[in-house]
């Protein structure tokens, strides 16, 4: 099988000692972040021995595995959040077998950071086991290898140039409408080629831009975590299920409505119906 790298400590590190400065101005107990850290340096060692582990004694690397995951998820729940520790987290979960639980943290590591291509990669990697996972009808692969020509520049960056860019055109327009060109040939055939180069660049920036932060809004999007969950017609065990077979553990939807007890979802080709609030969890739920 695959191996699903885990980022390195230090990664981890600058944005936990980041979280840290702030929590003892707040007068928290430095300890705290000892502990964190001790924590995180547990949970390496344990998916580095489940790594160790996996050709010989899978059973056993499933148990190591299974260890770093509640390891990287125990500081996830006292209040460090960052891209690395849920990615962590999510290919501890995949290693360990919660398939489900997995598929959840690694959207969330990818709506902290849309940018990553490791992130993107593993997160197509865990979808791929979810057998009959619902699509659009397109091939996801698609988006995600063109996603990954554009995310080699940071978003930030894509839409700040994408702005100024913009901006620049309006300014090169304004200008060359409120003078006369003089020179001949060649100096006039600049200015048109020029206005091209910077409206097609701001228009190619600003749309890659768009999209990943359309993605990041993970606000409805929510992720089965339950083995098996029957889509029914009605908020209770007394309707009649919407699908033949249940949804496993993966399937991912979005979140429509919510009732006492039941969730009412849409699946991602469209199809809808009510889940137990228990058998999903919500990306933006962390």
């Amino acid at each position: 099988m695959r191996i699903l790298r885990r980022v390195p400590m230090v990664a981890m590190l600058v944005v936990l000692c980041g979280s840290a400065s702030t929590v003892a101005e707040a007068g928290e107990d430095v300890q705290d972040r000892t502990d964190q850290l001790a924590t995180l340096r547990k949970a390496e060692a344990s998916y580095d021995l489940g790594i160790e582990l996996l050709e010989t004694r899978p059973e056993e690397a499933r148990a190591a595995f299974a260890v770093a995951a509640a390891d990287f998820a125990s500081v996830i729940d006292q209040g460090v959040r960052n891209a690395g520790l849920h990615y962590n987290l999510g290919n501890a979960l995949l290693r360990s077998g919660d398939r489900g639980g997995a598929i959840l943290e690694l959207l969330r590591a990818s709506a902290l950071d849309p940018a990553d291509p490791s992130i993107a990669s593993n997160l197509a990697f865990a979808r791929s086991q979810v057998p009959g996972r619902p699509t659009t009808g397109d091939d996801p692969s698609i988006a995600d290898r063109l996603a990954t020509w554009w995310h080699v520049v940071p978003l930030r960056i894509r839409a700040v140039s994408a702005l100024a860019l913009w901006a620049l055109f309006w300014i090169l327009l304004a200008v060359r409408q409120g003078r006369t060109i003089t020179a001949a040939g060649r100096g006039r055939n600049l200015w048109p080629a020029t206005l091209g180069i910077l409206l097609v660049a701001s228009v190619v920036l600003g749309t890659t831009a768009a999209i990943d932060l359309r993605t990041q809004r993970v606000s409805d999007r929510a992720v089965v975590v339950a083995e098996e969950a029957v889509l029914r017609k009605g908020n209770g065990d007394g309707f009649e299920a919407e699908l033949v077979q249940p949804l496993v553990s993966g399937i991912e939807c979005r979140v429509l409505e919510a009732r006492p007890g039941w969730t009412r979802v849409a699946l991602d080709d469209g199809r809808s119906g009510w889940l137990p609030e228990a058998s999903l969890r919500t990306v933006a739920d962390s």
